[in-house]
């Protein structure tokens, strides 16, 4: 397990909680919960997001659907959903409609349930939500190479407009293709200044490779890093949050692009990274 340096302060849950009411406005706070409001904040902002193909607010909606208008490939997400849930992606037409990654079918009765179970809010902590079609991302092949399946995804912590420290999460077979820490996927601490990777954690067990691919991760190079920095530093001033976490993936075709901007982000980075967050600027 990687731990802090001796002289790092680490950054508590109160602490950090405090920091967010201090810091954070409520309307900034309401504003990324809403996936789509966020995306045309940061849009309006010059920062780089994944457009939105369709949203849907009712079944009037999906029943009005021009399906022929989809691309091949896409996402389908909540709007408000947490955690990853309830998203169904398309990577490329099929029999009877289209494919999951595994190659099996995805109907378009599947779409339209999934579709039904967002707007009634199955994947919310609202009542009701929307739907939005949106292109599907493709990793860039040089962080593809580097994960099991699934979407790796960068996690810059911000303090105002300036990074402060950075994690990529890449996904495991044990993760099920998710870049989530808690179901052990890897967390590699990335270096601000080279946007290299310095040291990886899967669990608290530190690694230099990842377990199912056997490709070395310390020492490799995030592709685009000055530009996953400057999205990073364009949240603040677009959604009004002075202390967030952006995650942000890099896509094969259009590089870097803002996937979610969090008003509440995590403390597990400080693990990651051996650096506490109380160290990195006013706590």
């Amino acid at each position: 397990m990687i731990r802090l340096r001796g002289w790092d302060a680490v950054l508590g849950m109160n602490r950090r909680n405090a920091r967010i009411a201090r810091e954070n406005p409520a309307e900034a706070i309401r504003l990324v919960n809403n996936k789509y409001a966020t995306k045309q904040a940061l849009t309006a902002a010059g920062a780089p997001t994944s457009p939105t193909l369709r949203l849907l607010r009712s079944r009037r909606e999906i029943a009005a659907l021009d399906w022929d208008a989809l691309p091949d490939c896409w996402a389908l997400k909540p709007n408000q959903g947490l955690g990853g849930s309830g998203i169904m992606l398309s990577f490329g037409r099929g029999r009877g409609g289209w494919r999951s990654s595994s190659g099996r079918p995805v109907t378009r009765d599947m779409v339209v349930e999934q579709l039904r179970r967002i707007l009634d809010g199955e994947y919310s902590p609202r009542p009701s939500d929307w739907a939005l079609f949106e292109p599907l991302i493709r990793a860039h092949p040089d962080l593809a190479r580097l994960s099991h399946q699934g979407l790796p995804d960068i996690r810059v912590i911000c303090a105002g407009d300036e990074p402060r420290l950075a994690m990529l999460r890449l996904p495991t077979r044990f993760s099920g293709g998710r870049a989530n820490l808690h179901q052990r996927a890897i967390g590699a601490a990335v270096d601000l200044d080279t946007g290299r990777i310095t040291h990886a954690l899967v669990g608290k067990e530190a690694t230099e490779t990842h377990p199912d691919t056997g490709e070395r991760l310390i020492g490799a190079a995030v592709p685009y890093w000055p530009y996953v920095l400057d999205a990073a530093r364009r949240c603040g001033a677009a959604t009004g949050l002075r202390y967030l976490g952006a995650d942000i993936v890099v896509d094969a075709d259009r590089g870097p692009l803002i996937l979610e901007v969090n008003a509440r982000p995590g403390l597990q980075i400080q693990n990651v990274t051996g650096h506490g967050l109380m160290s990195q600027g006013r706590p």
